[in-house]
């Protein structure tokens, strides 16, 4: 083998091999040739497509150049042919091939046979042939292959690169699937075209004649169409389009345009065409600051109200939303941000869902999270530091309910809150100051203005025989102003008051540990008890921040149980339960506890249906079971005379490799809750079952068992494999609305991994 270096312009401790001194000039006038083209083609990877490889910088011309082969030899008309295991390195790249030739004087390079280069991107490229002139101005690679990013495979029968370092490939594929080895068969998908032409100018990429392939079938033909080059910065464009099909909308057809308007800043526009209803333009707007962001979305359309089966009624109208939030940096720990939700008319509360837009807000971090089919718009400032939290909101609902009167919903104009945790000395503990001021208007209802102060005490010790006891005591003061408090007919009236209260308690648990030869086994009893002073104002005052309790584990051995200052639990109580937790086999886990309030003094606060208006609360169970495939999770109240499950929320799941099975069974049918709204049985079940290595049958279902109907279900089949998910399912849904009804629709999500999506709940 034939082996010559280039050495570095500096001293190096690796020797260089040189031609010995009695070789005559040709020889060395050979090897300084083949020095110089093989430094060349260290740098042609260039020629061989992706952004990333445009991008690469050229080897070095100081670092050594290393040329092996088989042969070495002259050859007619001027030049030199390197041949058998021709292998070039410089830098970590490396070229090989089967045989190498120089033309000096047509100054060009050929690289002939499996030629592969390896070490300028991060995968191998591949051709049966690469011919280009020894500056790089142009070039040629016959039979070229690649991998890309995201496992991208690309081929062309040639590519080539012009002087303007543009790129051409001839007869070229695109795929993301994995290829047969014996070359029979076909990829699950595969982009074709006649010519692809990568502009490195415009960076812009351009097809002729391409066309979509589907299991080696033509599905989709367009002449020419272009997008810009990966490796440039973002480019306005067509996105994925979103296809659908319903009951009540019709055929729906949504195109989204990319406008990238400049590095910083982003618009979509997605005109929706719907065969039942009037066309709707869709809109999302997003930028980015120094210090923040914004992102806005909006819908705005032309028509009357429509039924479940796209029949109009009413009259036709302009109808648009705005969603949307931002979140700023003002110094290291202060920030600002804002979010908002509104619709065009409260009165038009269905236009969400008939139009088949989510009611939640994504999350840009703001504080207020708004309750089921409600909107809140709010602003806010808030500073965190690591004992610290402050924060100034101000916030306006609107309802997405039938029912329900906007004007009886507050404006927050505003509320101040701080909260601020300080040390005590060691061993006992920490104290917490919370302060907060809220002001709360209506167009019609009472006017709140409340500002509250607390401190509160806990520290924890742990004495002998591993008892561990948990002291704590709270002080609050309570100022109200109440306006607009409804008398009788008409007649309003005004009030305010003030009150102090306060609290102490301690929490004693006594864990025992038991190991064994399957199971370690964890039981920790637990009981607390506090006393309260009593609340001579509760009853004038107006409860706006506490309108909801549910009893579980994490409420029950809680000092103050309201979830906000309105409620006050008077009097003594005393809590107990008992939790045990068990560890077995290799990863196996069970939990279980059982727990109840007594109240022994004070009267009741809450609400029939907390699980803690009589002086003996419900029973709490809560238990857990991780055993391999197999898990169980149980939440429930039992009536404290008779045992009746109060509540009960139970999820059960089995999952395999090929099979998966979840079903949730939810029952709040408390007899405390049927005068208000009614019994709530639910089942929700979810199937996955994987038919083969490709195909799998899924289906979902949400059960109202108290109206015998089901509320959603969605069945359908899903294939998946290296390159490619697709979905098609049927849906159903029925939210027992009246005047949304039900609807049915199919939908198809497709996703060809490295291009993109078309999903219609995208």
């Amino acid at each position: 083998m034939t082996s010559w270096t280039r050495p570095p312009a500096s001293a190096s401790q690796e020797q260089a091999v040189q031609p010995g001194a009695g070789q005559d000039e040709g020889v060395t006038r050979m090897a300084s040739q083949f020095r110089r083209l093989a430094a060349a083609l260290m740098s042609s990877s260039a020629l061989v497509l992706t952004g990333a490889a445009l991008a690469q910088e050229a080897p070095s011309s100081d670092a050594p150049v290393y040329l092996e082969a088989d042969h070495l030899e002259d050859i007619a008309g001027g030049g030199y042919l390197a041949t058998g295991n021709v292998r070039v390195r410089q830098e970590g790249r490396t070229l090989m091939a089967d045989e190498l030739e120089y033309h000096p004087e047509r100054d060009r390079v050929i690289a002939r046979g499996h030629v592969v280069i390896t070490g300028q991107t991060p995968y191998p490229q591949y051709a049966d042939e690469v011919e280009l002139d020894s500056a790089l101005a142009s070039g040629v690679a016959l039979g070229f292959a690649s991998m890309l990013e995201g496992n991208g495979r690309v081929a062309a029968a040639a590519a080539i690169r012009d002087a303007d370092a543009s790129l051409t490939l001839r007869q070229a594929y695109y795929t993301a699937c994995e290829l047969c080895e014996d070359g029979e068969g076909e990829p699950t998908w595969r982009l074709r075209a006649r010519e692809v032409r990568q502009d490195a100018e415009e960076q812009m990429i351009y097809y002729r004649d391409a066309r979509f392939e589907f299991m080696g079938v033509p599905v989709l033909y367009t002449p020419v169409f272009s997008h810009a080059d990966p490796s440039s910065e973002r480019r306005s464009g067509f996105l994925f389009p979103k296809v659908g099909v319903s009951s009540r909308l019709g055929f729906v057809y949504q195109q989204p345009y990319l406008w990238s308007i400049s590095p910083s800043q982003d618009l979509v526009i997605a005109p929706r065409y719907m065969g039942n209803v009037n066309p709707l333009l869709y809109g999302e707007y997003r930028k980015r600051f120094w210090s923040g962001f914004v992102d806005f979305e909006g819908s705005i359309t032309n028509e009357a109200e429509i039924d479940s089966d796209g029949e109009r009624f009413g009259d036709e109208e302009w109808r648009w939303h705005i969603f949307g939030g931002g979140r700023f940096r003002i110094t290291e720990d202060w920030r600002w941000g804002f979010g908002i939700q509104r619709i065009h008319d409260s009165d038009d509360d269905l236009y969400l869902r008939r139009y088949d837009f989510s009611e939640t807000l994504k999350d840009y971090g703001q504080p207020i999270e708004a309750l089921s089919r409600q909107l809140v718009s709010q602003l806010y400032v808030e500073n965190r530091t690591e004992n610290r939290y402050a924060s100034i909101i101000a916030a306006g609902y609107q309802s997405v309910r039938t029912n329900v009167n906007d004007d009886t919903l507050p404006v927050i104009a505003p509320q101040v809150s701080v909260q601020q945790v300080f040390t005590a000395p060691p061993g006992w503990g920490r104290v917490n100051l919370d302060a907060d001021a809220t002001a709360l208007t209506r167009n019609d209802g009472v006017d709140y203005t409340r500002g509250s102060v607390a401190l509160d005490w806990r520290t924890r010790w742990i004495g002998p025989a591993g008892i561990v006891v948990e002291p704590f005591a709270l002080g609050r003061v309570d100022y109200y102003d109440l306006q607009d408090i409804p008398v009788t007919g008409t007649t309003t009236t005004s009030e305010s008051l003030s009150r102090e209260l306060g609290l102490v308690g301690t929490e004693i648990s006594w864990p025992f540990f038991r190991g064994g030869e399957t199971v370690d086994l964890i039981v920790e009893p637990v009981i607390s008890f506090i006393a309260a002073t009593d609340d001579p104002e509760g009853s004038r005052l107006i409860n706006e921040d506490s309108l909801t309790l549910d009893l579980d584990e994490s409420l029950l051995f809680q000092p103050v149980r309201a979830s906000g200052y309105d409620l006050w639990e008077e009097g003594q109580r005393a809590n107990y339960g008992v939790r045990a937790t068990a560890f077995f086999g290799d990863s196996g886990y069970a939990r279980g506890f059982v727990g109840r309030s007594e109240r022994l003094d004070g009267n009741a606060v809450f609400s029939p249906t907390s699980g803690l208006f009589e002086s003996s609360s419900d029973y709490v169970v809560s238990g857990e079971i991780d055993w391999g495939a197999f898990d169980v999770e149980l939440t429930t109240r039992l009536d404290t005379d008779d045992f009746d499950i109060n509540t009960l929320q139970l999820t059960a799941s089995y999952t395999t490799e090929r099979f998966g099975v979840s079903v949730g069974y939810l029952d709040s049918s408390d007899e405390a809750a049927l005068s208000t709204r009614g019994p709530q049985r639910e089942l929700r079940t979810d199937l996955s079952w994987q038919l083969n290595t490709e195909w799998s049958l899924i289906s979902r279902a949400t059960l109202d068992l108290d109206a015998e109907t089901t509320r959603r279900s969605e069945t359908g089949f899903l294939y998946r494999d290296e390159c490619t998910q697709f979905e098609i399912l049927y849906q159903r849904e029925d939210i027992g609305i009246v005047d949304l009804g039900p609807s049915e629709s199919i939908q198809f999500r497709i996703t060809l991994f490295t291009l993109g999506s078309l999903d219609p709940d995208s």
